[in-house]
């Protein structure tokens, strides 16, 4: 298993590499700092451009999103097969997820209810439109979903550097619940690692197996013979 997890980061060095960089980064910052000076410090840190960029980007972790790029990967991905990854992977990253958000964390609050009182009183920054949500704050599903879609495309595309570009929009899709103010820094660092490693390990599985010849062809591949 070894390596193969080996192989596979040598694969997409650019995604792998960035998402440990990630990881290392927020790792740190929450072991020298508690969860809410990390959240509050960033929800001061907002302005009205960033406001637009986040709200929109945010998407990017829903699990709509991910039912979209998963549908595209059946139709235009170069192995049909790859859909069926999607799939297995989408499901497996959200099942784990939701167990740990409704069972196992189902007390966990999301900083708008955790500090209600400040909330109330407008120490926070509130940013127009967002609606704030107050339970099941870990782990966050929309950056499980995010690294969940976008290590799957990096670990597709045959070209590397295409894989710094999904760890960007996979880390602002994750980033974007801290800054709406609807996680905490350790409910994406959690979710984001379910979603990475959930998927990579699908994919060792998933490629370890015998598939019939046409899921290792194109939808639109023609049969000349």
């Amino acid at each position: 298993m070894l390596a193969k997890l080996k192989v596979n980061f040598s694969k997409q060095p650019y995604f792998f590499v960035g998402y440990l960089l990630f990881f290392i980064s927020i790792s740190c910052v929450l072991f020298i700092f508690e969860k809410k000076e990390s959240s509050f410090w960033i929800n001061q840190h907002g302005n009205e451009l960033l406001d637009v960029f986040f709200k929109s980007i945010t998407y990017l972790g829903d699990g709509l999103f991910a039912l979209f790029i998963i549908l595209l990967l059946f139709i235009f991905s170069p192995k049909i097969k790859y859909g069926f990854y999607g799939v297995i992977a989408f499901i497996l990253t959200a099942t784990i997820t939701q167990l740990l958000k409704r069972v196992f964390f189902s007390e966990s609050l999301r900083p708008s209810l955790e500090y209600y009182r400040e909330f109330r009183a407008e120490l926070w920054r509130l940013i127009d439109g967002v609606e704030l949500l107050g339970n099941n704050s870990f782990p966050s599903g929309h950056s499980t979903s995010a690294f969940s879609v976008f290590c799957l495309l990096a670990l597709i595309v045959k070209k590397k550097y295409w894989g710094f570009g999904f760890f960007i929009l996979a880390f602002f899709a994750a980033f974007s619940r801290v800054y709406l103010s609807q996680h905490f820094l350790e409910d994406i660092l959690v979710g984001s690692f379910i979603g990475c490693l959930g998927t990579l390990l699908v994919f060792i599985a998933l490629e370890a197996i015998k598939w019939p010849s046409w899921a290792n062809d194109s939808m639109f591949k023609k049969d000349i013979n």
